[in-house]
């Protein structure tokens, strides 16, 4: 390994370490904004916006882009100059480059903000170009008399704030930035349900409320004292506090507003309270909060928190279930709710979740806060409580799980009435899925897009796959093993496919109580949603479900993604035969940009006779070229009409609009020749200059 390599690998242990300071999980890797950095007093809220812009640095010394992340690190420096930590970082940068002056100044900084770990001082490997000068040893010293003077010091703890006349306030008095989930978390204590109001919901005729709040004075049912409601649209399409008078209403301070804690898709903070929360908004020229959830590196990670944290959220569909569309949603998990419909079609679900939270015997809600366990049994309720449900074994359909829930199917007085008969011994547990193993491209053969991962995210609710790969077939193993069985209870599995064709589709297990299963899933073009027969979608969901003996549990998903902007044909044997990108006349169906890019050809494939790749030819308008199996375009043959000269190409990514995507073929002007063995030899071997 060489010393640029060397130093690289020591940085980026060096900013994992500093991370491991703030979060264990990033937002979005993108590029620092292209604004005026403007220096402000660093606050807790800061935390989440500061580790995205870290997450980049550290995406940049991945690549070996030193000057890029110093570049993106002086500006989170000029933005918050009094955290320690990033000036320790820049210094290692730029020791590791033998700028040992700026090196040597940034630790003085670090030093000036507070830093007072001498054994790291020490011990990091990329300050070794500057660890034998004399300002280093003055500065060590500095650090270690320091740390004698501060011994004893403790950090300020945060205090729960005491939520009362239905104000929760989220400040920085009572929140912490929590390191292992790399998110906010908001303390709160609430008054003892003796002393709350006896008005679970204001009546106006309604039985829901009728119902609920005679059981609440009775004693039988928990209501919503100590439960949160968090609005996220500034109040755009709320829950009136007047017709729920025990929830806390959580109310953001103007430091957190004015980080943007308090708006939009929720990935940045918890409450240690069950919380059912919505943002009636949509992503200007893109679509859903429920979309961007999907694509958000970690995003669909934190949500599985939320969820597992009693947490649980509604967004609209907007654009991305729609008539206009059809289904172009990108994945499927349990972790949210998805209205049909636009601004205001979450407050059907705001209602019933409420109301099932208010409903469940009071031991029964406390039992399921306390496993975390509050929402996959709402979750449960909710799906049970379909109108369009008609049988026990319709639950195990798409009838219960679709992707987006219409409130005109909503019976909450089933779901009330089933939430206040359930018993704690009777709940069943959240199903927990892990990959065990994954059909991968074959090089040179499936492997064409050669740019994106297949996976978009593995949670233990929800798996999502993007199949990119040319293969017909994809397979994964699929395991839920780690599911916590509830004492008393024996399991029974069940993998049901809920979208997608079932006959062609196979589910095989591979134990005995088939807790495992291997998922053979084929190519798929778009088909008509199973819940709605007038859209059309391109993902395949199966759902995963336990069964106690008196419950189904709530579903855990893994879902295929194929790309509705290509037509493929296949051979006989199931190998790619053409993938066309191009539109139909001069239309194409929406993808979203942030996972399929589109293309302006289409590539016919060949192969030798033992069904080997030799490459494809590429059309685009009256263009026609061709590749090799390795990729490279033909510039010569042979006299064999065999491919002699070839370029390498490089395909590079352009987003002209926010909703659409481009890749574009770059000529690199890097070329190579084949040789080949005989004359039979239709392959070759590529011997680069």
């Amino acid at each position: 390994m060489n010393s640029k390599a060397i130093a690289k690998n020591g940085i980026v242990a060096s900013l994992v370490t500093v991370l491991s300071l703030m979060p264990a999980t990033f937002e979005a890797v993108g590029a620092p904004e292209k604004t005026e950095v403007v220096q402000k007093s660093f606050n807790v809220f800061d935390m989440p916006r500061m580790s995205t812009q870290l997450a980049f640095v550290l995406g940049a010394l991945k690549a070996g882009k030193f000057e890029l992340a110093e570049k993106a690190l002086q500006k989170v420096i000029t933005q918050y100059p009094d955290r320690a930590e990033n000036h320790f970082l820049l210094a290692t940068i730029l020791a590791s480059q033998n700028k040992k002056d700026p090196a040597l100044d940034a630790l003085t900084l670090a030093i000036d903000n507070g830093f007072q770990n001498s054994e790291r001082l020490q011990q990091d490997p990329n300050l070794k170009s500057v660890r034998l000068t004399l300002r280093f040893k003055e500065l060590a010293e500095r650090v270690l008399k320091i740390k004698a003077t501060e011994t004893g010091k403790s950090d300020k703890k945060i205090e729960a704030y005491h939520v009362k006349a239905n104000n929760a306030l989220v400040s920085a008095s009572n929140t912490t930035w929590n390191p292992r989930f790399g998110i906010l978390l908001s303390r709160f204590d609430f008054d003892s349900r003796r002393v709350a109001p006896l008005t679970v919901q204001r009546e106006t005729g309604d039985p829901i409320a009728k119902q609920l709040n005679e059981w609440f004075r009775r004693g039988f049912a928990a209501g919503n004292n100590g439960d949160l409601y968090d609005n996220r649209d500034h109040q755009h399409s709320a829950l009136r506090i007047s017709d729920f008078p025990q929830f806390g209403i959580v109310e953001y301070s103007p430091e957190a507003k004015d980080a943007g804690i308090d708006y939009g898709l929720n990935t940045k903070i918890l409450f240690n309270a069950p919380t059912i929360g919505n943002s009636s908004t949509g992503i200007n020229g893109l679509g859903s909060q429920a979309s961007l959830a999907y694509i958000l590196p970690f995003a669909a990670q934190r949500l599985y928190i939320q969820y597992a944290q009693n947490h649980l959220y509604v967004y609209p569909a907007v654009s991305d279930y729609s008539d206009k569309n059809g289904d172009v949603l990108s994945a499927t998990t349990p972790y949210m709710i998805i209205s049909l419909g636009k601004s205001g079609s979450d407050r059907p679900f705001l209602k019933a979740l409420a109301s099932i939270l208010a409903a469940f015997d009071p031991n029964v809600k406390d039992g399921l806060v306390k496993r975390s366990l509050l929402m996959p049994t709402v979750q449960m309720i909710l799906r049970e409580g379909q109108i369009p449900l008609q049988s026990a074994e319709d639950y195990l359909t798409y009838k219960a799980h679709p992707p987006v829930f219409d409130g005109q199917n909503l019976d909450v007085i089933r779901m009330i009435v089933m939430a206040q008969e359930m018993k704690l011994e009777d709940v069943p547990p959240m199903v927990s899925l892990s990959m065990v193993d994954e059909s991968k491209p074959r090089n040179g053969i499936d492997d064409s897009s050669r740019i994106l991962p297949e996976t978009l995210f593995k949670t233990p609710g929800a798996i999502a796959r993007v199949v990119r790969s040319s293969a017909k077939n994809t397979t994964l193993e699929v395991s839920a093993e780690k599911t916590k069985i509830p004492p008393g209870q024996k399991l029974t599995y069940h993998w049901v496919v809920l979208r997608g064709d079932a006959k062609r589709i196979k589910i095989n297990p591979k134990n005995a109580d088939g807790s495992v299963v291997e998922i053979t899933v084929p190519w798929h073009d778009r088909f008509s949603a199973p819940e709605r027969p007038e859209f059309q979608t391109h993902r395949v969901e199966i759902g995963a479900f336990v069964n106690n003996g008196t419950y189904y549990s709530a579903p855990a998903f893994v879902s295929f993604l194929f790309p509705t902007n290509q037509r493929r044909s296949f051979t006989k044997d199931n190998k790619i035969a053409s993938i066309d990108h191009r539109a139909v006349e001069g239309k194409k169906p929406y993808v979203d940009p942030q996972v399929f890019a589109d293309r302006d050809w289409r590539d016919d494939y060949s192969y030798d006779e033992q069904g080997s790749l030799i490459g494809w030819r590429r059309t685009r308008g009256s263009v026609i070229n061709d590749y090799t199996s390795d990729g490279y375009k033909v510039i010569t043959r042979d006299t064999l009409g065999r491919p002699l000269k070839v370029e390498r190409i490089k395909y590079v990514g352009k987003q002209n609009n926010p909703r659409q995507r481009f890749i574009v073929e770059t000529a690199t002007g890097d070329f190579a020749l084949y040789q080949y063995q005989n004359d039979t030899d239709r392959t070759g071997v590529l011997k680069k200059n």
